[in-house]
């Protein structure tokens, strides 16, 4: 039996503990041994998540002294982006470094969905185009027109560019390369 050297605490009522109680002497089980076996029992099956450091722990850490305008400057964008000072400063580096946006966490998700959808309307414009090349349209009576489908695509690939056009946005904004006087 694995050793049991860890400690699970909750706050319940009083009422929740007296019941709890009962349960686990109706099952001839201390309280403790009672609710062990409810979480084993629940979690049993559950994948165990891995336990090592991030990436970007494990590969080092920059500590950085600024001048108390530019911590203020960085502050402010970091606040504007909704995220740590640590993490805008971070995703800055990295952008200069990569030559390449790096989204904040709460922008990740919505760009990689815009393109996971461009893509697949791409496809589906691929397979409309396939089965008309053919001849096999099926269902209704409506079959696009070459001219339609092409018009889709450049819709698409225009979409495609807009959204690429708010990344490199991202970059410019990220590296400052808009904002200089030159």
């Amino acid at each position: 039996m694995p050793q049991k050297s860890e400690l699970v605490r909750t706050r319940i009522t009083p009422a929740s503990k007296t019941r709890f109680e009962a349960v686990a002497v109706e099952h001839g089980l201390s309280p403790s041994e009672f609710l062990r076996q409810v979480i084993e029992t629940v979690s049993g099956d559950a994948e165990i998540p891995d336990q090592r450091p991030t990436k970007a722990r494990r590969e080092g850490k920059v500590t950085v002294r600024l001048g108390q305008e530019t911590r203020q400057a960085l502050e402010a964008e970091a606040r504007g982006q909704g995220v740590p000072v640590s993490t805008w400063a971070a995703k800055l580096l990295t952008a200069r470094v990569r030559s390449a946006p790096q989204p904040v966490k709460g922008e990740r998700k919505p760009i990689q969905w815009g393109f996971r959808q461009l893509r697949g309307m791409a496809t589906n414009l691929n397979q409309i185009a396939t089965v008309m090349n053919r001849g096999v349209f099926t269902g209704d009576t409506y079959a696009p027109v070459k001219g339609e489908l092409q018009a889709l695509r450049r819709d698409v690939q225009a979409l495609r560019g807009e959204l690429a056009e708010y990344a490199g946005g991202r970059f410019t904004f990220q590296t400052g390369e808009g904002t200089r006087d030159e």
